[in-house]
């Protein structure tokens, strides 16, 4: 994780036309999803569980939430309450089909695609590792190398 990304406000919650483009790329590109996590979304889950060779259940178990990049400290909150973002919602988004609010506010922010970010959702490049709160980030920023985890999902015949 690029934590100077996190010095100051990140720009993408400060543009809602960046943070929209940002979402939109990593939706076509890295499979951010599913638009709807309220919904059973078989396929959705079917297609994430092939690409990350575990099961249906486990891949399921890959949120945001528990992502390395998924960051919830308290500078990312006042970023987004005091800021545009704080206004931008899934269904704002130009996509068919439409995708769900799930917070009343966008809560999070993802380092490695510079978006606001949904805990219940999850994408191609999800990394176990996380969620970066306070706590985690001041342990980060006094040690860089605790960010380093073993990936639970992992199996342990692959090689490096």
């Amino acid at each position: 994780m690029d934590i100077s990304k996190l010095d100051n406000c990140p720009l993408p919650l400060q543009n809602n036309k960046l943070n929209v483009k940002n979402h939109l790329s990593t939706i076509a590109e890295h499979g951010l999803g599913p638009a709807d996590p309220r919904q059973p979304n078989e396929d959705f889950w079917r297609q994430k569980a092939l690409k990350w060779n575990c099961s249906e259940g486990d891949a399921r178990g890959r949120l945001c939430a528990n992502c390395e990049h998924y960051v919830n400290t308290t500078e990312i909150q006042d970023c987004i309450a005091n800021g545009p973002a704080f206004e931008l919602k899934a269904s704002q988004l130009p996509l068919t089909p439409k995708w769900a609010d799930i917070e009343s506010h966008p809560v999070a922010y993802c380092t490695l695609f510079d978006i606001t970010c949904s805990p219940v959702r999850t994408c191609d490049e999800q990394e176990m590792g996380g969620p970066i709160d306070d706590q985690r980030m001041k342990a980060i920023k006094e040690n860089p190398e605790s960010m380093d985890y073993e990936d639970p999902f992992k199996d342990s015949t692959e090689e490096e």
